[in-house]
């Protein structure tokens, strides 16, 4: 041992740790750190999905303009039928189904395009429709009745489908491109009141691409964030904010929507009594926007 060399002893060596109080407070800073985050990062994926089922609505209404043109400028058929349909895509007595978003695949070249995808894929219900538990579900939205109707659902005298309320059109054939007043107002697709849970014991047949949903009332999922989108005549699709969509009142079995210029009714005019057919029409409460 060189006694130049000054020696470390065991003794004069420090050893430096984080107390008890220190890894309490960084804990601490980490989980108020996540607790803002997450929830960022949560909205920031939900506006990816919104996004993405934006431009799913904006590339089926371009399909279905691009098929109007290919057949007299008239809308694509609902292919409805009175009966239940099979999932298998054969209506009940055996003929191939042929839905509207099937009739649409020439156009899209993608199936996938016909799922939301903040909305589920697989169906999961109860009673008459529980026997379509497990079934994949490959069509998350619906399509205006009123456009496309065909005589298939409904028939004279149901105020719903067959007949307008005030017994002056018969939905029995699909509209032309000429018949629609304000394009950019009336709604086109949307997402499907027959995807669960709302289609837990109902509407279950129509949940694919070969039996896809309709629809004439403006019922509001409100899948993404406090709002939805929709997609219209002209082609165009827009996401809306209405909180109060998601309810089973009188505002989920309306027809009209004038104060946020939207509506099923393609002759509607706003402000034209006429125009509305007898179909109901919603007035925004006070302040409502």
């Amino acid at each position: 041992m060189n006694p130049l060399i000054p020696q470390r002893t065991f003794a004069s060596q420090k050893c430096s740790a984080f107390t008890l109080i220190e890894l309490l407070v960084v804990i601490a800073i980490i989980a108020i750190l996540a607790a803002i985050l997450f929830p960022v990062f949560a909205q920031a994926r939900e506006s990816a999905r919104q996004t993405s089922c934006l431009s799913n609505g904006k590339q089926i209404g371009l399909a279905a303009l691009m098929y109007a043109q290919d057949y007299d400028e008239k809308w694509v058929i609902v292919g409805g039928e009175n009966s239940n349909t099979l999932l298998d895509g054969k209506k009940s007595n055996g003929e191939p189904f042929n839905g509207w978003s099937l009739l649409l695949q020439p156009y899209t070249k993608n199936r996938q395009m016909f799922r939301c995808p903040s909305m589920p894929t697989v169906f999961s219900g109860s009673g008459g429709c529980a026997s379509f538990n497990g079934q994949q579900m490959t069509n998350s939205y619906s399509y205006n009745w009123f456009l496309g109707s065909d005589a298939s659902y409904g028939s004279p005298g149901d105020g719903d489908y067959g007949t307008s309320p005030d017994g002056s059109v018969n939905w029995t054939t699909p509209r032309s491109l000429a018949e629609i007043n304000k394009p950019s107002n009336v709604i086109a697709f949307l997402h499907s009141n027959s995807v669960p849970p709302y289609g837990s014991t109902w509407g279950c047949t129509y949940v694919t691409i070969e039996t896809p949903d309709f629809i004439n009332k403006i019922r509001m999922r409100v899948v993404h964030k406090d709002g939805d989108n929709f997609t219209f005549a002209d082609g165009h699709s827009k996401w809306f904010q209405i909180k109060d969509g998601d309810s089973a009142t009188t505002l989920r079995q309306t027809y009209t929507r004038s104060s946020r210029g939207i509506w099923m009714i393609p002759q509607f005019e706003p402000g034209n009594t006429a125009s509305g057919l007898g179909y109901i029409q919603w007035n925004d409460p006070p302040g409502e926007n």
